[in-house]
């Protein structure tokens, strides 16, 4: 007679489930796409483009199957569904625009809404804990990679583009903005304001991540600046300081006490101003800036003309297609454009505000945008909110996920992905439990205490 198989308790409740594993993989997917385009598999550079779609599109069926679905945001993904399939089929009879562009318009501007929804509602502490203790392993190799590109010539194996003959975008002195594993900077421009973002909140929460580790991505963060060689990105980084800074005003005592992280910090920026290669960086970083300072009236001239001019501008000439029905979606795309005129052109507008209204026609553009935009605002003041909970990390993270939201152009790849993991991320951290600075909970013994817990 063969025995009867005995189930172990909790053999099998310790195993990842299936929608999570699609999380990770999404994730490592945005991460690694663009190594995957530029050095490992060249020749399918277009499909790769779209490699993380079939797992988007996954993550939702599996979502609905396993009731795992985000009702509170039900009603909103079904409105946002019915009025951007309403106006693919509008602007494909009533229009001009292919079904192949208008295919890529959809899952350009719908597909990241019900997944970031997904994930923010399914993520939990252990969850964010263990992707931002990944964010700030990978800062390491990703700095070292870029700047290894950063000293490497233009046309270098290691500065090759995301597709045949591309180059990356040059930078001054001779070099190139270093991109590590992405595609293209897009990747580091919101990588690093989201690792900052974590290294701030592993410091005030004690078992979040090792302090060496902290340190060590902070040396990571500090040394990527110069050798990206992005504006934007300092801007961001620079953002992410401002909210800890609030966060201390707001009465958060583990930032009230910064001045015990000041030291620290100064002696990483000290090790890192020895390395020869960011001492060179930072001069050429410098001289970007007075060149750019010099072409667009100063710094603030600067700012102004990257958050106000594409919305302002945009609104003045929001009537030039002359339809209300827009160019239709997904002519901003590089990839259309390519197949429609043969070369890569910037037919809807430059930048995301003025892409949306010219693809989409000035009403459907300005609601859509509307919609983005509010639910910025919306996170941004529930994020305000949990930091007087002492739970900052949703408002350490509202320069990366505002700034996606608000100016990130969803037809571009990465910032997409980069849309979906803050916002998700932003929308988990809210649900965090409460802390109290002043009481400390009862200690439990060792061998009853859990493992990885995030909050001491």
């Amino acid at each position: 007679m063969t025995p009867r198989r005995i189930r172990i308790p909790g053999r099998t409740a310790g195993r990842m489930p299936l929608l999570k594993k699609l999380f990770w993989a999404y994730f490592l997917l945005l991460i690694f796409e663009g190594g995957l385009r530029k050095w490992i598999l060249p020749q399918l550079s277009a499909p790769l483009l779209l490699v993380r779609d079939p797992v988007a599109v996954f993550i939702i069926w599996e979502a609905y199957r396993t009731h795992k679905w985000p009702k509170q945001w039900s009603v909103v993904t079904g409105i946002l569904a019915a009025v951007l399939l309403g106006l693919f089929l509008a602007q494909m009879i009533a229009g001009e625009n292919p079904w192949f562009a208008g295919l890529y318009g959809l899952r350009s501007y719908l597909l990241p809404f019900p997944v970031a929804f997904i994930m923010g509602e399914n993520l939990d502490a252990e969850d964010l804990r263990k992707f931002g203790t990944c964010i700030l392993w990978l800062a390491l190799p990703l700095v070292a990679l870029e700047v290894a590109q950063y000293s490497a010539a233009p046309k270098s194996p290691l500065n090759t583009g995301a597709y045949q003959g591309a180059e990356q975008i040059g930078y001054s002195g001779g070099h190139v903005r270093a991109s590590a594993t992405f595609s293209y900077v897009a990747g580091p421009i919101n990588y690093f304001p989201l690792a900052a973002a974590f290294i701030f909140y592993g410091l005030v929460m004690e078992k979040f991540a090792r302090r060496w580790l902290l340190w060590a991505a902070s040396f990571a963060v500090i040394l990527a600046v110069p050798v990206t060689g992005s504006r934007t990105m300092a801007y961001q980084l620079g953002a992410v300081l401002a909210c800890v800074g609030i966060a201390a005003v707001f009465g958060v005592s583990q930032f009230t006490k910064s001045l015990k992280l000041i030291v620290p910090f100064l002696v990483v920026s000290f090790l890192v101003s020895l390395l020869p290669v960011f001492s060179d960086a930072t001069d050429t970083l410098l001289q970007r800036f007075t060149d750019a300072n010099a072409s667009e009236g100063g710094t603030e001239n600067s700012l102004l003309l990257r958050v106000l001019e594409p919305v302002t501008g945009t609104i003045g000439e929001a009537d030039l297609t002359g339809s209300w029905l827009g160019l239709g979606m997904g002519h901003g795309a590089a990839a259309i454009t390519t197949l429609l005129g043969g070369s890569v052109e910037f037919l809807a507008g430059e930048y995301e505000f003025p892409r949306v209204l010219n693809e989409f026609g000035a009403p459907v553009g300005f609601v859509f945008m509307l919609f983005r935009i509010s639910l910025g605002v919306m996170i941004v003041a529930k994020a305000l909110s949990r930091v007087r909970d002492h739970q900052p990390l949703a408002w350490l993270l509202v320069p990366t996920m505002f700034g996606t939201l608000a100016y990130g152009i969803l037809e571009q790849p990465t910032n997409q992905g980069f849309l979906v993991i803050s916002v998700a991320f932003s929308l988990a951290a809210l649900k965090l439990t409460k802390v109290s600075p002043e009481t400390k909970p009862v200690q439990n013994p060792r061998w009853v205490q859990p493992r990885n817990r995030l909050y001491p």
